[in-house]
């Protein structure tokens, strides 16, 4: 698995760090124009882009411009491309999204959505999706359907202000970003034999892809932590990042 969580490439990420995507910097340029270019101002506008109303974009027409130039998967005339979208963005995102994401649908107020409106509502709804925790776990690789339900039903059983820290798994952080939500899904799919107090490594690989075949793990099972949880978490990440 090696915690290979959804990754989109969206403008308000670049816009976040010091980096740009290919052609990233004159599109924003380009599609700005016509409101003064990426001043200071329009810029930290975008940053709150998920948080933008889903009937109001601040920034009128700037999302279609923005995918015309950016992406292949919008066309003004067709919108979405399906097979496209759930190429770029995931195949559980764009079911999250189909109904926004679909052509003909009418905007608020009852009135048949203009180009701009419905690239707006698809891709901020695409946007508002990228850290949704449930989202994540539906496109994690080499996982049966049966771990993701299982991770998903230890996720709900947690306190869903935690839900923020799920994307911190991909750094492997020392102490459990959400506690005990790892010990929760291994006791749910019984990949550990607490009669002989032992990991189940067959199951655990052909369920979740780790650890690799030939990988060195002899000292995974033997980490110590204060309590089953964290111990269930220090052990199950030794496993995800041994090599061979």
């Amino acid at each position: 698995m090696r915690c290979q969580l959804l990754t989109i490439c969206l403008f308000l990420i670049v816009l976040e760090s010091s980096a740009w995507l290919p052609g990233e910097e004159s599109t924003l340029d380009k599609c700005l124009k016509n409101y003064g270019g990426m001043n200071t101002a329009l810029l930290e506008r975008l940053q709150r882009y998920t948080q933008w109303s889903d009937s109001y974009e601040e920034v009128p027409c700037f999302t279609q411009c923005y995918l015309n130039e950016m992406f292949d998967i919008y066309s003004d005339i067709a919108g979405f491309d399906e097979e496209r979208t759930k190429q770029r963005f995931g195949e559980a995102v764009y079911n999250a999204c189909r109904d926004r994401l679909q052509p003909n649908q009418l905007g608020y107020g009852g009135k048949e959505q203009s180009s701009c409106e419905r690239a707006y509502a698809g891709f901020h709804c695409i946007a508002s999706l990228e850290n949704d925790p449930l989202i994540l776990i539906d496109n994690l690789p080499n996982i049966t359907d049966a771990a993701k339900s299982a991770m998903k039903e230890c996720l709900q059983k947690t306190d869903r202000v935690l839900w923020d820290r799920f994307g911190d798994y991909s750094r492997f952080p020392v102490t459990e970003p959400i506690p005990c939500f790892t010990h929760c899904f291994i006791g749910k799919l019984e990949l550990f034999d607490k009669h002989k107090n032992r990991w189940r490594l067959p199951a655990m690989r052909q369920m979740l892809g780790v650890p690799g075949v030939g990988a060195k793990v002899s000292s995974c099972p033997r980490r110590r932590a204060r309590n089953p949880c964290a111990a269930a978490y220090q052990q199950f990440t030794c496993f995800v990042l041994a090599v061979k």
